[in-house]
Order: C-alpha cells, then sequence, then structure tokens
C-alpha cells in the first residue's frame, strides 16, 4: 500500500523527482568512481614496491659519526641466520667520458645486480658495465659501446629495465660494475648493503641479532625497514581516499537539500490530502511512512543507477590519468560502489525525515482548512 500511493505520489511530479534522482545518481557515482579510482592508484604504485616488503637496507650510523661500513661488519652480517641474501654497494659519483662527453654519474659498487634489478638489453658480465636506463637513453649508450670512467675503460654489456620509485637505489642514471672494478676506480668501504630476509616474519629476528652481534658495544649500522615505507604508503592512500571521496560527498549533500526541498513542497501542496486521510483515520505513523517511502523510492533509484555508472566512471578516470584499467575489477571496487549506494539512501532518508515528520504532524481540522 505504502509502496503504491509513494509511486502515485511521485508520479504527480516527475520533474522534480527525476532532477532528485540524477542527484543522488551524480552524488554516488562521484564517491564510488573516486574510491575505485584511489584505490587502482594504491595498487599501481604498490605494485612497485611489495617485492621490496621483505629487504632491509643497512646504513652506517650517521648519529654516531660513523660514514661507511667496514668489510668486517659485512662478514658479521653474512653471518647472521635469517637472510637470504647479502648485497654490499660501494658507491660515489664521478665523471663518465662517451664519445667527447663529460657528464657526472652515480658509480655502483655491486655484485648479483640480477637480485635487485631486470636486464632490458644484453646480459650482466663480470668485468664489464651495466648502465642505467635513464643514463642510457641520455647519452645513447649501446652495448658494446666502451665508457671511460676515471681512465678506465668498461664495455657496456647491459642496459635495465627503466625502475620506478626506491628506497634502496636508484639504478635509472647509474652505472653499475662490481666490486672488483669498482676498487680500481676508488678505495672506498662500503656505503649501505641490502639484505633480503627469508620471510617477513624473520625482519624483526634479524634486527635484533644486529643489535647483539653488531651493535652490542656501540652503534655502528642502522637497519632501515622498507616494510614501514609500504605501510605507511597505504595508510597515506587510506587518507587520500577518506579526503577525495568527502569532497565528492559534496555533490550527495546538494542532492539531499533538493530531496529535502521537494519533500517540503510535496507536504505543502498536499496538505489537504493530508487532512483527509487524517480524518477518515489514517495514523501520524502511516503520513510518515508514506512520505519516507517516497524518498526511499528516489534515493535506491539513483543509488542503484550511479552504482552502476561509476564502473564506467572509474574506468574512464583510470585510463585518463592512469592509463590503464587493469585494477578497475577489485573486490574493492565492489566495496565503494556498495558504500556509494548506502550513502545515496541514507541522504534520501535524512533528507526526508523533517518533511516526513512535519506532515505528520499536521492536524486533520487545520489541514483541510489550507488553501
Amino acid at each position: 500500500m505504502y509502496l503504491e500511493l509513494a509511486r502515485r505520489n511521485l508520479g504527480r511530479a516527475k520533474m522534480r523527482s527525476a532532477l532528485a534522482v540524477i542527484g543522488i545518481l551524480i552524488g554516488v557515482m562521484a564517491i564510488a568512481s573516486i574510491g575505485i579510482f584511489s584505490e587502482s592508484l594504491k595498487a599501481t604504485v604498490m605494485e612497485n614496491f611489495q617485492d621490496l616488503a621483505n629487504e632491509l637496507i643497512v646504513t652506517p650510523a650517521y648519529s654516531q659519526g660513523y660514514l661507511s661500513i667496514d668489510e668486517r661488519t659485512v662478514s658479521k652480517l653474512r653471518k647472521i641466520p635469517y637472510a637470504e641474501s647479502i648485497i654490499p654497494i660501494k658507491s660515489y659519483t664521478e665523471l663518465l667520458d662517451y664519445r667527447g662527453k663529460k657528464v657526472p654519474v652515480n658509480i655502483f659498487g655491486i655484485d648479483y645486480v640480477e637480485e635487485l634489478f631486470e636486464v632490458e638489453k644484453g646480459g650482466i658480465r663480470r668485468g664489464e658495465a651495466v648502465a642505467g636506463s635513464k643514463i642510457a637513453e641520455r647519452l645513447n649508450l649501446r652495448i658494446g659501446g666502451k665508457i671511460i670512467i676515471k681512465g678506465e675503460e668498461f664495455r657496456i654489456s647491459g642496459i635495465l629495465k627503466e625502475e620506478g620509485a626506491r628506497f634502496d637505489i636508484n639504478p635509472n642514471n647509474a652505472i653499475l660494475i662490481s666490486i672488483e672494478d669498482f676498487g680500481k676506480l676508488k678505495d672506498a668501504e662500503y656505503s649501505k648493503v641490502i639484505v633480503k630476509v627469508e620471510s617477513l616474519e624473520y625482519i624483526e629476528a634479524f634486527k635484533k641479532s644486529v643489535d647483539r652481534i653488531i651493535n652490542s658495544r656501540e652503534e655502528k649500522v642502522s637497519v632501515f625497514e622498507l616494510k614501514m615505507i609500504i605501510e605507511r604508503i597505504e595508510d597515506v592512500f587510506g587518507q587520500m581516499t577518506i579526503f577525495l571521496m568527502a569532497i565528492a560527498a559534496v555533490s550527495l549533500f546538494v542532492a539531499g537539500v533538493s530531496i529535502l526541498n521537494i519533500m517540503l513542497m510535496s507536504t505543502i501542496e498536499r496538505t489537504k490530502e493530508i487532512g483527509v486521510m487524517r480524518a477518515i483515520g489514517a495514523y501520524r505513523g502511516t503520513i510518515l511512512r508514506i512520505f519516507l517511502t517516497e524518498a526511499l523510492i528516489l534515493g535506491v533509484a539513483g543509488s542503484i543507477i550511479g552504482g552502476v555508472l561509476s564502473l564506467a566512471g572509474g574506468y574512464a578516470i583510470d585510463m585518463l590519468v592512469l592509463g590503464s584499467a587493469k585494477y578497475i575489477f577489485q573486490a574493492s571496487s565492489v566495496l565503494y560502489i556498495v558504500e556509494g549506494i548506502l550513502f545515496g539512501i541514507a541522504t534520501a532518508l535524512v533528507s526526508a525525515a523533517y518533511p516526513a515528520w512535519k506532515a505528520s504532524r499536521l492536524e486533520p481540522i487545520e489541514a483541510l482548512r489550507y488553501e
């Protein structure tokens, strides 16, 4: 009964009802689409970091006056259990001479390059050099080409695939050579050590072992945990998503005001009708439920249509900003669509609460006298 009466009443003002539905539709679509895009953006960024979750960076304890890590400390690190691989790194900046061009470049002395980076062209061989993608593009380096660093000649044996953001080392603008070859250029100790543990659950155990074996008397090294950065990035994206959805919710608020206006106008226009219903025995609760049912119909219609269209909105934003929509069909996308629909329905009901209450409080005699 309530549903039929509500549908009939909304049919009397089709244009106003349609505008209210469109308002809800836009609000729900905005909230869900932004939520879907935020999750896609987070997934895209986290894709570059997930492989680093079990990685630790051991650096000199700069606060204690240590500027490098010596060979003895590296040997102690190798003896600590839980580590899958220990990769010590030496680094400094030097001029690279190639075809008459001299440019400053980061030089990394590192063995087992393939454990950290992916080679796009060529291969990795001892006695030769591997170039980062950006420096190779900048100098037009080719496989087999020769470069000169501090009088030493190196043949380019490989070019690395471009890396995204990293917190250990950035190889894109660097030349990588073996530790042995690095010793020919500069007599230096290690600048850092990258440690890959066997499992995430061993991270704390490894850090405690470092404190016990190496830092027992004084702090010589610091252990930086990349998993903490990943967790922080997830927190930041969560906060960003909430902020963007709050902005999108403004459109839903506007839709709520529209429904409030429609219901108030409907109350005024139907004052005499409400008086007749009250006079023939309709309870206040009956009037209240009729008005709330009208709002529910508007909210459900707008929210469901907006929820369906939000997939198209999320797809469009992903393609425009990220150039890919491969993450759009995550489980989280369904969650944001459901959240948007629920918010839309709730907005409609809350907006109609006062007009419905006002209509239910009309006295029959006064309503019948209304012109």
